[in-house]
């Protein structure tokens, strides 16, 4: 889908439109909107919300309360992965996409099997585990081993998913994992964590895009 340059009227690649994000700071899907933006050095603004009590200018554009949700000129868009390709459509430089629809089909993919598969097994092991019995923590880990096997064998000769440069799939999944090695049942039989993994994630989190992410204060307004 190509994106027009104008929208409603609206210049979306004049700089003097802002870009506002609805956010909160510990949601990974929010930290994947702040981490595009920041390769790209799209300046921002980042409204902090609390999802317990959503303000009310993100209640009236999206009435669900979850964030992030972007506001640009007369755009709302909700949704992670829709808001940061609109952003690669938009800004496409730096590239956070590959040129080839074939490597296009591979982040999305990627982003597929993380909404998924890794989501929701990573929420029953942060949140449910107390819960199961002894069968069901035993499918839980085997379905988690399995999805740290894929993401190792695709980093097992190469820096990020795609290949040697970052890319949408990278900054779409490493919250998630960064989530998954911070979870830590209460129970003696933890998850072991392939080293090209923490290799990966250690890549990710040390790019001063990351480092801003973390850093940057939020505004109100």
């Amino acid at each position: 889908m190509v994106i027009q340059n104008k929208l409603k009227g609206v210049d979306v690649q004049d700089s003097q439109v802002p870009l506002i994000l609805h956010s909160f700071r510990r949601c990974p899907f929010a930290m994947r909107v702040r981490m595009a933006f920041e390769e790209k050095g799209i300046a921002y603004q980042v409204i902090e919300e609390d999802l317990g009590n959503p303000s009310a200018e993100l209640l009236r554009i999206h009435p669900s309360g979850q964030v992030p949700v972007l506001v640009h000129g007369d755009q709302v868009i909700p949704e992670s992965a829709i808001i940061t390709e609109y952003v690669e459509e938009i800004f496409p430089n730096p590239p956070l996409l590959p040129a080839d629809p074939a490597g296009r089909a591979r982040v999305r993919l990627w982003t597929h099997w993380c909404a998924e598969t890794l989501k929701g097994d990573l929420d029953e092991f942060k949140y449910d585990w107390e819960t199961l019995n002894e069968d069901e923590r035993a499918a839980l880990l085997a379905r988690l081993h399995a999805a740290l096997e894929k993401l190792a064998a695709a980093l097992s000769d190469q820096p990020f998913l795609l290949g040697e440069s970052i890319t949408l799939a990278d900054i779409h999944l490493f919250p998630f994992y960064r989530q998954l090695t911070r979870a830590r049942p209460k129970e003696p039989e933890l998850l072991s964590y392939p080293a090209s993994l923490n290799a990966w994630l250690e890549r990710l989190v040390s790019r001063p895009s990351f480092v801003r992410v973390m850093a940057r204060p939020s505004s109100s307004g």
